[in-house]
């Protein structure tokens, strides 16, 4: 009887410590010293800095072209053929969604529908003033204004080159194929005011446009 006391007796005591070990949670091993963090453990990575410079090329077709001139009195208008050109931008971010920068562009074919000489150029450099404003993902609309100061070459002896203030406005949209690389589609505005000389005599001579930019560019 006493050898099956102490039997029941050892058993318990086995059985009490196997609870007792399955109980209690094991300690987690300290990491090695210089190993990475577990991800959990990492620290939020900041967010990449927004970008600050905006760099493009569009291509311009020009459509219902018109032109006005007038000196001493008289005055006279018509339309002008399909006219096309090119342009670049570069602007900076103020705020976000606001840019200001510089916009050159040169157009070609500027001349009368009934005009069969050669045609003129016009080189017009603007300041541009733009906002975005996203409306989906990797899609944001802008609305520019484009300031600036235009010269039209004369193809005429005898006539000066036009020169004056110009004024531009549109509105466009615009896709990000990446993060820097973007490819913008707008449609616009502009209005010259040129003026030139034909014999001594001061000639108003202003040049209209439907402008369309069809373009791509980057940001840095």
């Amino acid at each position: 009887m006493r050898k099956v006391i102490t039997l029941v007796g050892i058993a318990l005591v086995a059985f009490a410590g196997s609870a007792r070990a399955q109980d209690e949670a094991p300690a987690a091993a300290p990491a090695p010293e210089g190993a990475a963090p577990a991800p959990a453990a990492e620290a939020a990575k900041p967010a990449a800095s927004q970008s600050k410079i905006q760099v493009g090329l569009n291509l311009l077709p020009m459509v219902l072209g018109k032109y006005s001139a007038s000196a001493a009195g008289v005055s006279t208008s018509g339309d002008l053929k399909f006219a096309y050109g090119v342009g670049i931008h570069a602007s900076y971010v103020i705020i976000p969604g606001l840019t200001v920068g510089i916009a050159p562009q040169m157009l070609l074919n500027v001349k009368a529908k009934d005009d069969t000489g050669d045609a003129s150029k016009e080189y017009d450099i603007f300041a541009r003033i733009a906002y975005a404003y996203p409306v989906a993902d990797k899609i944001s609309v802008y609305a520019e204004v484009l300031p600036g100061y235009s010269i039209v070459s004369s193809t005429q002896s005898g006539v000066d080159a036009a020169k004056g203030l110009v004024l531009a406005g549109g509105v466009g949209g615009a896709y990000d194929i990446t993060d820097q690389i973007f490819v913008n589609l707008g449609v616009g505005y502009q209005m010259g005011f040129q003026k030139t000389t034909y014999q001594g005599t001061d000639v108003d001579f202003k040049t209209k446009f439907l402008r369309i930019a069809v373009g791509a560019g980057a940001k840095f």
